[in-house]
C-alpha cells in the first residue's frame, strides 16, 4: 500500500471542500508516482476537488488529473495545454520577473512563496514577504496563491495583499485534524 496516510489526508481533505489537492511526491519512482496518483484521482473524481500533479505531465495524464504544476524549471505551459484548455498549468514563482514571464508562457495560476519562514524553505534563502507578493500581484492578471509558512493567523495578510487563496502544506500533512484545521482555514477565508 503506498502513502496510506496521504491517501487518508486527501480524503479528509476533500471531504472538507478543498478546491485542489497537488501530489508533490518528488522521491517516489514513477510506478508508485503513478498508483499514488491513479488512488488519489479516484478520490477527487468523487468531489469538486481538483487534482495537480507537480511537473509530471506524464502521470498526470495517465491518471486523468485535472492539471500539471510546474516547479521553478519545469514543464513549459505551452506543453500542458496540449491537453485541453481546461487542463489546468500552473508555475511556481519567486520573483516579479517570473511572475510576468509565466503569465506570458500561458500559466492558469501561480504559486508564489515562501511568504514566511518555513523549515522546509530555509536553505533556500530568507522568505519573500507581504510586500513582494503584493508587488506580484499586482503585476499579473492571473491567480497568484501565497505558499510558504502560511497559517490561519497569516491568511488576511496574503490576501490583503491580493492573494487569490493560499497553498499548504505542513498546516495539513501535520495536523491531528483534518477537518479542524481546514475549518479554521475556511474561518478566515471565507470560504474555499
Amino acid at each position: 500500500m503506498v502513502k496510506s496516510g496521504l491517501e487518508k489526508v486527501i480524503k479528509d481533505l476533500c471531504k472538507n471542500g478543498v478546491k485542489a489537492v497537488q501530489l508533490r511526491e518528488k522521491d517516489l519512482a514513477a510506478n508508485k508516482l503513478l498508483e499514488l496518483s491513479l488512488k488519489s484521482r479516484a478520490i477527487t473524481a468523487k468531489t469538486r476537488t481538483k487534482l495537480i500533479i507537480n511537473d509530471r505531465l506524464d502521470i498526470a495524464t495517465l491518471c486523468r488529473a485535472n492539471g500539471v504544476h510546474s516547479p521553478e524549471k519545469g514543464i513549459d505551459a505551452k506543453y500542458v495545454k496540449k491537453f485541453g484548455k481546461n487542463f489546468l498549468a500552473g508555475k511556481s514563482v519567486h520573483s516579479e520577473k517570473q511572475a510576468t514571464e509565466a503569465e506570458k508562457a500561458g500559466f492558469d495560476y501561480l504559486l508564489f512563496g515562501p511568504v514566511f519562514r518555513t523549515k522546509s524553505k530555509v536553505k533556500y534563502g530568507k522568505p519573500q514577504g507581504i510586500n513582494k507578493l503584493k508587488k506580484v500581484c499586482d503585476l499579473v492578471s492571473i491567480p497568484v496563491y501565497a505558499v510558504g509558512g502560511i497559517n490561519p493567523a497569516r491568511v488576511k495578510k496574503c490576501i490583503d495583499a491580493g492573494a487569490s487563496g493560499i497553498a499548504g502544506i505542513g498546516s495539513f500533512m501535520k495536523s491531528s485534524d483534518i477537518n479542524r484545521t481546514v475549518n479554521e482555514f475556511k474561518s478566515v477565508l471565507g470560504e474555499l
